[in-house]
Formats: C-alpha cells, sequence, structure tokens
C-alpha cells in the first residue's frame, strides 16, 4: 500500500506538481493582486528549479562523491539497483538501449571487467502498477551483461523487489544464502545513494558505496549556469524526489 500511494502521490509534492498546482490555483484565484502574487512566485520558483547553479550546489552536497575505479578494493559482490537502467519500453527490445541510469550498468560492467567485483547481484522488480510487463528491467540488463562476455554464473537476480527498501531486504536474503560475511559495493546513482546506503545499513549489510551518473558538475562559474534549462528541472525532481523519499523512510522505520 505504501509503494502505491508514494507512487500516486509524489507527483504532486515534486517541483512538477508544486508548479501545476500554483498554475491552477492562479487561474481560479478571481482576485487581481492575489493572481499577480501567485504568478509571480510560480515564474520564481520555475526559474529556480531550472537553474543549473541552484541544482549544481544541491547536488554538491547531497550525493555521494564519485570514486574512481582503479582505487576501489576488489570485492567479492558487486550490487546493482535498477531503475532506469534500460529503455525497456523500447520498440526495438533487442537494441538494449540504456535508459536515463544506464551508467550504473556500464559502470558494474567495467567493474567487473577490471576485477574489481567478482559477482552481480542485479536488485529490482516490476515497477507498474496497473499492468504487469512480461519482460522486465532486469531481464534487458541480464541480456547487457551476457552480450558483453558476463559470466552467467557470476550473476545473481532479485526480481521481486519494488522499492529501496525492499532492495535492501530481499538483497540481504540472497546475501546470506550464497554470500555470507563477503565484502559488498553498492552500485547506484550518485543522487540516490543517500537512502539506498541507508537501507542496507538498515539490513546490516555493510557495503561500499560507488556512485554513478553524477547530478553535481564539477566546473568554473560561467553565466550558463544562470540561464534556465528543462533538463535542470528533471534534475532538481529527481534531487527532490530523493529528498522526500529519505524523509518518508525515516518516517516509516526504513531507515
Amino acid at each position: 500500500m505504501f509503494y502505491i500511494l508514494s507512487k500516486l502521490f509524489s507527483f504532486l509534492i515534486l517541483p512538477t506538481g508544486i508548479v501545476l498546482i500554483l498554475v491552477l490555483i492562479m487561474i481560479k484565484v478571481k482576485n487581481h493582486t492575489k493572481r499577480k502574487w501567485i504568478g509571480f512566485l510560480t515564474v520564481s520558483l520555475t526559474y529556480l528549479f531550472s537553474m543549473p547553479l541552484f541544482i549544481n550546489e544541491i547536488a554538491k552536497y547531497w550525493e555521494y562523491p564519485q570514486m574512481a575505479i582503479d582505487q576501489v578494493e576488489p570485492h567479492k559482490v558487486g550490487i546493482l539497483l535498477t531503475g532506469g537502467l534500460i529503455d525497456a519500453d523500447t520498440k526495438f527490445p533487442n537494441n538494449i538501449g540504456l535508459g536515463s541510469s544506464g551508467d550504473r550498468l556500464w559502470q558494474t560492467l567495467h567493474l567487473y571487467q577490471k576485477g574489481k567485483i567478482e559477482h552481480i547481484v542485479i536488485s529490482g522488480g516490476d515497477t507498474s502498477i496497473l499492468t504487469k510487463k512480461k519482460k522486465t528491467e532486469i531481464d534487458y540488463a541480464l541480456s547487457f551483461l551476457l552480450q558483453n562476455n558476463t559470466r552467467r554464473e557470476h550473476i545473481h537476480l532479485e526480481s521481486l523487489s519494488r522499492n529501496t527498501s525492499e532492495n535492501a531486504k530481499n538483497t540481504a536474503d540472497l546475501l546470506s544464502k550464497k554470500f555470507k560475511n563477503e565484502s559488498c559495493l553498492l552500485i547506484t546513482s550518485g543522487y540516490h545513494m543517500k537512502r539506498a546506503d541507508a537501507c542496507f545499513k538498515k539490513q546490516g549489510i555493510a557495503v561500499t558505496t560507488f556512485s554513478t551518473n553524477m547530478l553535481y558538475e564539477s566546473r568554473s562559474l560561467d553565466v550558463y549556469d544562470f540561464i534556465p534549462k528543462a533538463s535542470t528541472f528533471d534534475d532538481f525532481n529527481l534531487l527532490y524526489k530523493e529528498m522526500i523519499g529519505v524523509a518518508a523512510y525515516k518516517l516509516m522505520g526504513y531507515i
């Protein structure tokens, strides 16, 4: 129930939902002065949510820092969390196109090829609500790894999880059966690592974190940092969602 409610109502508290609600209020309000101030607030928030400098500074302090692969100590298991790894809705599924978080999958493959992880646990199930998919993201991720010379006996699937808390719980069960007390490297997006790390620690799993597809960019200040971008608005949606997610998980006792 928590999963369904979080998916259905999270939109309303995200930046996209906030702006939409303000626009609807502005349309509804008849008082000219109130409408003007609501319009000003809507434009201001839209600009702020879309300004690269603002988002970059938040990401700088929110995301877990990235690490060079050459500096990673060898681990027995690499735990890869799904969520945007693959474009599962592509018209040509055999092409296996990477999704918005495809860097997680590529970095996992790279870590495996470099000998930094010996086994790969892919955690994540079907997150759809109304209809179930015949082939999910985890199936495509498996195909991707196999096509890139990863040995099948080194890949382990946990396909029941629908959120980060379930990722940790179900992966903990798998590890206790196959890799008890072995070293683990947790692989997910930098903006998602805070919640993921906390969930796995809650389950008593000591993991080393490896962040991928970072939102934060180390760069010199430029005039373009003040010019709003649609992609930046999307990035802030991700960051804000994670902040709300961490707060909700603490409230529910998941972390």
